[in-house]
């Protein structure tokens, strides 16, 4: 069975490179972080480590789930762990998300998407980063 938000977290992620390209860098950072999280969320759902109806602490549970899984895990968590931190200064802070920061984030974040994609068993529309 196909991660159920393999397509979703692709066009999230065009999304997010779309605005990185266009300077929109807090939106960039706060659509690359929900790409990721939702290939989490839909490979945790799959194997039901979550639930659809699942809404409390969800980005914690996503974090949790991250630094459990593979041999990359502690690398993984934690830098899902800064691109969440920059997802909450694009959206709750005065400043500005870092480019640089985020530009820095790109590759493992994509990593990380891609990896719970396939590894719920089916992948996305291919989307490019």
């Amino acid at each position: 069975m196909p991660n159920i938000f393999a397509e979703k977290s692709d066009q999230t992620w065009v999304e997010g490179s779309d605005c990185l390209n266009r300077g929109q860098i807090n939106t960039a950072a706060n659509r690359i972080y929900y790409a990721v999280f939702q290939a989490v969320k839909g490979f945790a759902i799959q194997t039901k480590q979550m639930s659809m109806e699942d809404n409390s602490n969800v980005h914690r549970q996503v974090l949790q789930i991250v630094s459990s899984q593979g041999a990359r895990r502690g690398l993984w968590r934690r830098q899902l762990g800064d691109l969440f931190g920059l997802r909450v200064i694009a959206d709750y802070k005065m400043e500005t998300v870092s480019k640089i920061e985020l530009e820095q984030l790109l590759v493992d974040a994509d990593t990380i998407r891609k990896h719970y994609i396939s590894a719920a068993g089916g992948s996305g529309t291919g989307a490019k980063s």
